[in-house]
């Protein structure tokens, strides 16, 4: 989930903003349900008793029911059992070893093993950036970004708006005045629109100014897209020596924790020495650290890339059909995640209603997880959709936004957007 900063508020006033709109989120019955799944299917789930078709999930590639990774997960709970309990300051399992290697060789990079990509940038963050650096973090960029960032006791920090490149070239260029190195922190690819960092763009910067660094979280581009599955931001910066790229074991990767991709092996080094949660977190454990190295294996197989094509073509019948039928999407760039923006909260639950009504499960964005007003649908393309289960996706989709009105409401937001803009 990406957050909507709420830095003008008090800790305490932050709280209870967000807990408003978790109870008005609550109410609407959408948040906080429970699944079963059908006749052990990924691709159709049942939520209070009804069967609905899954376009909510962030395993695109639908790894989590390969063999592979299913004996892997097994053989790892045959040799160590359900857990392996330590500190890994102390002792770790020797399927890190593996897991660590195999993707140093996927990424190209000096590959961590973190319990999870939140414990990752809360590892490395406070680890790499220096009290006299500054940070500028994208207005988007994921939650757990900008609780590392909130870390950082004593280190200069500001926001950037979301996509506005010479808006964060100025706050570059006066950042690198009096500080050591600048660092930007955002995403490769955003959580909830779907669309793509400017990576050219960064590229740019990064050539023009030699304090910038960046530290990008690449969680939902891994495995589904890049150079056996390294992401999108690897597939442009790997090996460059100012930009450390943190990837997600879930997601498309269908198994538990989070990679950190490093440099230099100092780097990978200090923040396995001195990283809080390396320190004193638990491990991913065994049966789950198994899966991670089956998918690493699959991963490094030549036919792994027949996948991500899979999921491209999935991903291009979306677009394809939103043109088609004229539904409003919040970004045309070719991933896996789509957003409908419906501005007000209580149309955007309704139009997840009228879906689920019609069998189609799907997610409500709202505040915190989008700025308020800028309410929308979230959904998903995995290869647990079938092209049927699209093209029915898809058209009910456009009759109910005609239905209730999405598009006008749509044309409004837009003219807001600019008004605020000039």
């Amino acid at each position: 989930m990406k957050s909507s900063p709420v830095k003008e508020h008090s800790p305490t006033q932050a709280v209870d903003l967000v807990d408003q709109a978790m109870i008005e989120a609550l109410d609407s019955g959408l948040f906080m349900q429970t699944a079963t799944m059908a006749g052990g299917q990924c691709g159709i789930f049942n939520v209070d008793g009804q069967d609905l078709r899954n376009f909510g999930s962030c395993s695109y590639l639908g790894l989590e029911r390969r063999p592979e990774l299913i004996l892997g997960a097994e053989s790892a709970l045959r040799e160590f059992g359900t857990q392996f309990s330590f500190s890994r300051g102390y002792l770790q399992s020797s399927l890190y070893l593996e897991l660590e290697h195999n993707l140093g060789r996927i990424c190209q990079g000096h590959v961590l093993v973190t319990a999870s990509t939140t414990l990752g940038h809360i590892s490395s963050i406070p680890i790499l950036v220096h009290q006299n650096d500054s940070v500028i973090v994208d207005q988007f960029a994921h939650a757990s970004l900008q609780i590392a960032t909130g870390l950082l006791n004593g280190t200069k920090q500001c926001h950037s708006r979301h996509g506005r490149m010479k808006q964060l070239q100025t706050l570059v260029e006066r950042e690198s005045r009096n500080h050591e190195r600048v660092w930007y922190v955002c995403d490769g690819l955003y959580s909830m629109h779907g669309d793509w960092a400017p990576l050219d763009s960064l590229a740019d910067l990064l050539e023009t100014y030699p304090k910038l660094c960046l530290y990008i979280d690449d969680a939902h581009s891994t495995s589904w897209t890049g150079r056996r599955g390294r992401g999108y931001a690897l597939d442009k910066f790997a090996g460059h020596d100012r930009v450390v790229i943190a990837l997600s074991l879930n997601k498309a990767f269908s198994a538990a924790g989070g990679a950190l991709v490093f440099p230099d092996r100092e780097q990978y080094c200090k923040v396995r020495r001195c990283g809080g949660p390396m320190l004193f977190s638990g491990p991913i454990q065994p049966p789950m650290l198994g899966a991670a190295v089956a998918s690493s294996r699959l991963h490094l197989v030549p036919e792994f890339s027949l996948l991500q094509t899979s999921e491209l073509e999935r991903i291009r019948r979306v677009l394809g059909l939103a043109g088609l039928y004229g539904v409003p999407l919040g970004s045309i760039d070719e991933t896996p995640i789509f957003f409908v923006p419906c501005g007000d909260e209580q149309l955007a639950f309704g139009l997840v209603r009228a879906l689920r009504a019609r069998g189609f499960y799907c997610c409500a964005s709202v505040f915190p997880a989008v700025p308020r007003k800028r309410a929308g649908i979230r959904f998903t393309i995995s290869l647990h959709n079938s092209f049927e289960d699209i093209d029915d996706f898809m058209r009910v989709l456009a009759e109910e936004t005609r239905r209730l009105g999405v598009l006008a409401n749509q044309s409004r937001i837009i003219s807001q957007v600019e008004t605020n803009a000039d």
